[in-house]
């Protein structure tokens, strides 16, 4: 009597997926955005001007697209029912 492998084995590695690995790559590339972008930046909005770091700028426009993102997920999958 033969045994397979079994699923829950400690020798089993588990792999990145596919949008793991895209998101590890998109860091990287932000991160090396953020480290060669260290001088300062400044942005007009009606008769307000702001003057910061290019790299707080980029964390900003981050997280505000990460904010709309999450409030209209029309191009989210949707999850099959079984």
């Amino acid at each position: 009597m033969t045994e397979g492998p079994q699923p829950n084995a400690p020798e089993e590695k588990k792999r990145l997926s596919g949008r793991a690995i895209g998101a590890i790559v998109l860091l990287a590339v932000a991160l090396i955005f953020v480290f060669s972008n260290t001088g300062t930046g400044t942005i007009g909005f009606l008769f307000l001007s702001f003057s910061m770091p290019v790299w707080i700028w980029f964390l900003l426009v981050l997280v505000v697209g990460v904010a709309i993102g999450s409030l209209f997920p029309w191009f989210r999958p949707k999850k099959k029912r079984k």
